[in-house]
């Protein structure tokens, strides 16, 4: 009965195989259509990128927006694994918004080819960007304060009880 069914599985794994598409996404939109489906389309400069556990933090200095950003800098999460946003190469970026973050989706039709935005978007206006200012350390700098502040801490709380004792 045993080697029945392993033959019948066998068979069945031959004859009907069913096609996988393992991390991999259905042909993106022409580039005019795509721009309906996302919150965001911007034409943009990766000028730093940070890695945090799962996923990429990229600063992209925007050069053109067509669509949700009205900033020069934003930050846009990736996912580290499958992002392929590389330093100081330009995109022209899909992006969706979450809270108050950008998500660059997986399989969003993301190029380098930023020329094509001419041809499909020469009738969209674009938006006048206000300047931010980017601490693209700012993290770094928010835990050596942090750090500092808790040494200073420690070092007050045992001068305190040194000087208790010689009481």
């Amino acid at each position: 009965m045993k080697k029945l069914i392993f033959i019948l599985f066998i068979i069945s794994l031959i004859l009907m195989p069913k096609p996988s598409f393992t991390l991999s996404c259905v042909e993106p939109s022409p580039p005019d259509i795509a721009f309906d489906e996302y919150d965001a389309v911007i034409i943009g400069i990766v000028v730093n990128i940070k890695e945090n556990h799962n996923e990429k933090i990229l600063t992209i200095a925007v050069d053109t927006s067509f669509k949700g950003v009205d900033e020069n800098f934003i930050t846009v999460k990736e996912d580290i694994t499958w992002g392929s946003s590389k330093l100081n190469k330009g995109y022209l970026y899909y992006l969706n918004k979450e809270g108050e973050n950008w998500i660059h989706p997986l399989c969003s039709p993301t190029t380098d080819h930023t020329y094509i935005a001419e041809e499909f978007f020469a009738d969209k206006e674009t938006i006048t960007l206000q300047n931010v200012e980017v601490d693209e350390n700012g993290s770094e700098y928010g835990i050596f304060v942090a750090l500092l502040a808790v040494i200073v801490v420690i070092v007050l709380t045992l001068l305190l009880i040194k000087k208790r004792k010689k009481k």
